[in-house]
């Protein structure tokens, strides 16, 4: 516990109590403000930050209920344990109302103590690190920037914003649900080319007799059902940002002539005879690892070192620490406000289960959660019941989990958790990990590559 979290205020009008606390307290790292009385206690709040107050229930100026009012009132940052030799349940009951964290009943033991007050202070801790964590997501959020601040993450909007103002082409890695268009977007925000349209295509979304059309666009009669001339992606976007999403995806055949465009800028219409000229900056995404795909002949090694001039390589939520909290609390304020409701936060329980569940569709599966949670919600703040995240049986995910992403994406994510799970219980042996699955070992070192797992043997 460092000192600035560490600050506990002892109110009772017998001076024996007051010592034997402030002792006990000290020999535990405290710092330790101690008062005869309440009115003492007050005033001694009112010029001091204390984390976390004992105020004895009877004293002969001031009730404990009084004061704890009276510190609720000044400072919400304060939290409150009562004390009391008139131990019932109704004075419990009355103390929680009214806003009291805990109580103890006199006569207590060292050890007693020592328990109720460490969880009291974790749950201050717990409190003040989210009052922080919010403050941050406040102030990225009045700014329309990417939440979040650990370092990977940083590192990657760092090189975003490094390239931005270039032509060059960017190709953004990680895993589905990670940000990659909203770092697309940025780039493109951060660009001379802001004022020019920001444009996506899903290259797995669209069937591949479609996807040239879309693409490069077509002239009347280039094909059944094309009874106008229309202008393609490359057209539309010009003088602006084309994202090509799932890139490692995109046909071979379509390959080749995306990489004319890249290297000569010119291109064809479908049906069309006449060459244009591109203008537009190629920006290209991927949930798979493109040099997997290049090794089993699925994309084209020439385009792949075109595409990859410069990689923004995009951590999973699971890596990123305590931003899990700080997008929570970015996605409630916005889902509150959206939904006139009033919701202040969340348990510090809801905390600990947001930081410990693996998110398998990472950032978008966090935003679907907390949607889900603000919508049903009914208390002041979010608990643990509201998220809904109970671990299924390889501690990845729940079906919930997976139901909130499209099925492709939800088919990749479930692979790499089960994956995973058994070359963890193979001890990272992959001959082990191939028999007991019962999958060919080659086949299995194929699917490890595509997601990015290593393994020996």
């Amino acid at each position: 516990m460092t000192p600035a979290l560490g600050r506990i205020l002892v109110a009772d009008d017998e001076e024996s109590i007051r010592v034997y606390l402030r002792d006990l307290l000290r020999d535990e790292g405290y710092a330790v403000l101690t008062a005869a009385g309440g009115h003492e206690a007050v005033e001694i709040a009112e010029r001091e930050q204390v984390h976390l107050a004992l105020v004895d229930l009877v004293m002969k100026d001031l009730s404990g209920l009084e004061v704890l009012k009276r510190l609720l009132e000044k400072s919400a940052g304060t939290r409150v344990m009562i004390m009391t030799a008139h131990a019932s349940v109704e004075t419990a009951v009355e103390a929680m109302k009214a806003g009291a964290l805990d109580y103890l009943i006199k006569p207590f033991t060292m050890d007693e103590v020592r328990l109720r007050v460490r969880r009291a202070m974790g749950e201050v801790a717990l409190t003040h690190e989210n009052l922080v964590l919010r403050q941050e997501a406040a102030r990225q959020s009045r700014a329309g920037d990417l939440v979040g601040r650990s370092p990977a993450f940083l590192a990657a909007v760092a090189v975003a914003d490094k390239v931005a103002e270039g032509r060059t082409t960017v190709l953004v890695l990680g895993e589905t649900g990670t940000g990659k268009e909203l770092i697309a977007r940025r780039l493109h925000r951060k660009s001379l080319r802001r004022s020019g349209p920001f444009l996506a295509i899903n290259c797995a979304a669209v069937p591949e007799n479609l996807l040239e059309s879309e693409l490069f666009g077509h002239e009347r009669g280039a094909f059944t059902g094309a009874g106008e001339a229309r202008p393609g992606l490359l057209e539309a976007a010009a003088d602006g940002t084309l994202l090509l999403d799932e890139i490692s995806d995109m046909p071979h055949a379509l390959q080749a002539k995306l990489l004319r465009v890249l290297e000569g800028h010119e291109y064809l219409r479908v049906g069309g005879t006449r060459p244009r000229t591109s203008h537009v900056r190629f920006l290209a995404s991927t949930n798979r690892d493109p040099a997997v795909a290049v090794a089993e002949k699925r994309f084209r090694e020439d385009l792949y070192f075109r595409l990859n001039v410069v990689s923004v390589n995009l951590p999973p939520l699971r890596e990123r620490g305590d931003d899990v909290v700080l997008l929570a609390e970015h996605f409630a304020r916005g889902f509150t406000a959206e939904r006139g409701k009033r919701i202040d936060g969340y348990s510090p329980q809801a905390l600990g289960r947001l930081r410990e569940y693996a998110w398998p569709g990472n950032v978008r599966e966090l935003r679907n959660v907390v949607e889900r949670a603000v919508i049903l919600g009914e208390g002041t703040r979010l608990e643990v019941s509201d998220l809904r995240l109970d671990s299924g049986p390889m501690g990845g995910g729940d079906a919930a989990s997976f139901m909130s992403l499209p099925y492709r994406d939800a088919k990749d994510a479930f692979e790499k958790t089960y994956l995973e799970r058994a070359l963890k219980e193979s001890g990272g042996n992959v001959s082990r990990a191939a028999a007991r699955i019962k999958l060919f070992r080659q086949n299995l070192q194929v699917k490890l590559r595509k997601h990015g797992l290593g393994g020996k043997g």
